[in-house]
């Protein structure tokens, strides 16, 4: 499934970083809770010492939650929104590197991490097939099976997504920032349910993500 229209522009998320629409509505914080969500799952040790650079890094609030996993860890992020990078340079400058650019910006490092962020371009595939160029590990977090889609999200994926590229693992999970929790499960999931179950509409579901694991080329 794929939207025709894309308003992911540069201008758009210029807007929503440098007028203050992202933070008046919670992206930090999802940001965050994002990455938290994730950890679990990235295989990388505690005392990795090497380079991780995350694309599409947005505002750069998933940098403090990488620093204390990875101490040792060279950061570096990515993104085509100079205003995204103006506030992941006064709000992470201080443990991590930042560029403004898109995938050809992206130097050879060891492990690319690319969260919440194809869902929103027109050639995934081909963003993925570059990425793994420049890596050892890439690891993509995209929504899981989302339905309806959100407006700036072009296409859902499962877990066929990316399957030319064989990826060594495919892990669904629930994430705070994504889903709903506590108290929210019950009015944003179940109460709502029970009446679009009576009004005959589609139901809502507890919103997953899920993250695909791919050698990269430079690990050959």
């Amino acid at each position: 499934m794929k939207l025709e229209k894309n308003i992911n522009t540069v201008d758009y998320w210029d807007m929503r970083f440098g007028t203050g629409d992202w933070a008046e509505k919670g992206g930090f914080t999802q940001t965050r809770l994002f990455a938290e969500a994730q950890l679990p799952f990235l295989r990388i040790p505690s005392d990795f010492n090497g380079s991780i650079c995350d694309f599409g890094c947005g505002a750069g609030d998933a940098f403090p939650v990488y620093h204390r996993a990875w101490p040792q860890a060279k950061l570096m992020g990515i993104d085509f929104s100079a205003a995204a990078i103006r506030l992941c340079a006064e709000r992470s400058g201080h443990v991590a590197e930042f560029a403004c650019g898109d995938i050809s910006a992206v130097p050879e490092v060891d492990i690319v991490i690319c969260s919440n962020v194809l869902e929103h371009l027109d050639d995934d595939s081909g963003v993925v097939g570059q990425l793994l160029k420049k890596c050892k590990t890439l690891y993509v977090i995209v929504p899981f099976e989302e339905q309806p889609l959100s407006s700036e999200h072009i296409r859902a994926y499962g877990k066929d997504s990316f399957s030319i590229f064989v990826p060594e693992r495919k892990v669904v999970f629930l994430a705070r920032g994504w889903s709903s929790f506590g108290w929210r499960l019950y009015w944003d999931i179940y109460l709502k349910n029970m009446a679009r179950l009576l009004l005959g509409r589609q139901l809502y579901r507890q919103r997953k993500q899920i993250l695909f694991e791919f050698s990269g080329q430079q690990s050959r």
